[in-house]
């Protein structure tokens, strides 16, 4: 009997040192990062599905495929679009180009033609001034010669009157008086010559009226250069307009190959690739189902990211620590795991839960509250054999732990969860 007493107080001994040394908790399970595959931004029937549960999958690996005929249809519209939007721009480029030949040349004409017929009113003003002063020095000098010939006119008709009567009284020499009245008719022809060339003079007053229609005429053609210029110049503005609608032009090329862009990326969504290499744990439709989008398909996960999270009680945290080692105890194998705690959760289970505590109504029951506690799990031969949602009797020493180990896991570990936070990008 006291051997049997000492035997069982032994025993309670061990129990109860154990127990102070160490947390234990059967609140623990095998856990990894489940993943949901759902089609993006597409739906339609899956028309091909070519994988099973269990099934090991490759990253960028085809998993199923969403019907593509009405998604490569908007491709190959939005290429249409493209091709129209880039066929206009090249036209309207095309367009600018000559207007920017053609402008430069056609104000360069215009104002040479303006040069011109400044040239030509200067010439014709020039010529009216000289027009002018010749018909008017010719009408001067033609008056003169009529003034001569008059005053000679009168003096040989004076001479002849007198040269008349005198031969009548056969005081002069008839040749005498014949002279007389020779002199008297050369001085009525010359009258009538002065005459001619004074009507002549006066008539020259025409050309006074042609020269100033020739200048009207010249200015008249200056002032059609000088508009011509401006409407040459105008050509400017027309090359600015067809720049800016150049430049709409070209955004619609942008807008159209951005469509193009966003149907293909929609075409290619039809293909619901794997985002990381992994294990496909459960499929939630099949071959000629319809998949919506952020609806899942499948669900899949990386083995070689396994972990158990231990939810310990509150009262059992004092002596838990990153870094401590732990004991898993698995019902699925005879021999337990061994590993190591990463990291305690900053916050208890029942934060998060779907129906959080109300207290206020001033009912009160104390619930012993637990806390998740990350455990990284040392891999042996056995590792292959686990499987997410074990159960596990977590078995944590006390001690002070091993922070700069824990960093380091969890660096590790966050390098392993990259291709996750990739995929969800």
């Amino acid at each position: 009997m006291l051997i049997l007493v000492a035997f069982v107080l032994y025993l309670c001994f061990s129990w109860w040192l154990r127990r102070v040394t160490h947390s234990i908790t059967d609140d623990a399970f095998v856990e990894a990062h489940i993943v949901n595959i759902a089609p993006e931004q597409v739906s339609g029937h899956l028309v091909r599905f070519l994988v099973e549960e269990n099934d090991r999958v490759d990253k960028g690996q085809v998993l199923a495929e969403v019907d593509t005929v009405p998604y490569r249809d908007q491709v190959e519209v939005a290429r249409k679009k493209v091709a129209e939007a880039e066929a206009e721009l090249k036209r309207q480029e095309a367009a600018l180009e000559r207007l920017r030949t053609e402008v430069p040349i056609q104000i360069a004409i215009a104002r040479r033609t303006l040069q011109a017929a400044k040239a030509d009113a200067r010439r014709a003003n020039e010529s009216l001034k000289l027009t002018v002063d010749q018909v008017e020095h010719g009408i001067e000098e033609a008056q003169a010669l009529v003034d001569s010939a008059d005053a000679d006119l009168l003096l040989a008709q004076q001479e002849y009157t007198r040269y008349t009567n005198l031969q009548g009284q056969n005081v002069v020499p008839l040749k005498r008086a014949q002279e007389v009245t020779q002199a008297r008719d050369a001085a009525e022809a010359r009258k009538k010559l002065a005459a001619s060339k004074l009507a002549t003079a006066q008539a020259d007053k025409a050309k006074i009226e042609v020269a100033k229609l020739t200048l009207d005429a010249a200015d008249d053609a200056s002032g059609k250069a000088e508009k011509g210029v401006d409407l040459a110049e105008t050509g400017n503005d027309q090359i600015r307009e067809v720049e800016l609608l150049t430049a709409l032009k070209k955004v619609a090329v942008d807008e159209a190959r951005a469509a193009l862009n966003s149907a293909e990326d929609q075409f290619e969504f039809t293909e619901i690739r794997a985002p990381f290499p992994g294990v496909v744990v459960k499929a939630y439709r099949h071959l000629g189902d319809f998949a919506s989008p952020g609806v899942p398909i499948l669900s899949m996960y990386n083995p070689d990211l396994l972990y158990v999270t231990a939810n310990l009680e509150e009262t059992r945290l004092h002596g838990v620590a990153p870094g401590v080692p732990v004991e898993l105890r698995l019902d699925a194998f005879d021999k337990p795991f061994h590993g190591r705690v990463l990291w305690i959760n900053k916050s208890t289970g029942a934060e998060f839960a779907l129906l959080p505590r109300n207290v206020v109504s001033g009912e009160f029951t104390k619930v012993v509250q637990r806390v998740p506690v990350r455990i990284a799990i040392e891999k042996d031969d056995r590792w292959p054999q686990l499987r997410a949602g074990l159960s596990v009797r977590a078995v944590i020493d006390h001690g002070a732990g091993d922070q700069q180990w824990a960093d380091k896991a969890t660096k590790e570990a966050n390098e392993l969860e990259a291709p996750y936070n990739r995929s969800a990008e």
